[in-house]
């Protein structure tokens, strides 16, 4: 651990070099925000119940529910491209 330059025992922030390459983690609200769809509807995504969809990728921390922004941004391109072909 390093200690900072000016004499106390804290220790000194190291920037993450990587941290703007990092994914945001968005909550169920805030997804259902992104993707412009109601907190059901995403629900029903997230456990495969809505036909030709593609599941939501998704995690649980206890009770709560954590979708990165690039899976839902993975998810939308894989339902655009299952919707181009019913049309």
């Amino acid at each position: 651990m390093h200690c900072a330059s000016d004499g106390s025992s804290r220790p000194a922030v190291t920037p993450i070099s990587n941290a703007g390459e990092r994914s945001r983690v968005l909550t169920l609200a805030q997804t259902a925000m992104y993707l412009q769809v109601s907190k059901a509807h995403l629900s029903n995504l997230m456990t495969g119940k809505v036909p030709g969809v593609p599941v939501l990728r998704h995690v649980r921390a206890g009770r709560r529910i954590l979708i990165k922004q690039e899976w839902a941004d993975q998810w939308l391109e894989a339902a655009a491209e299952g919707s181009i072909h019913q049309w």
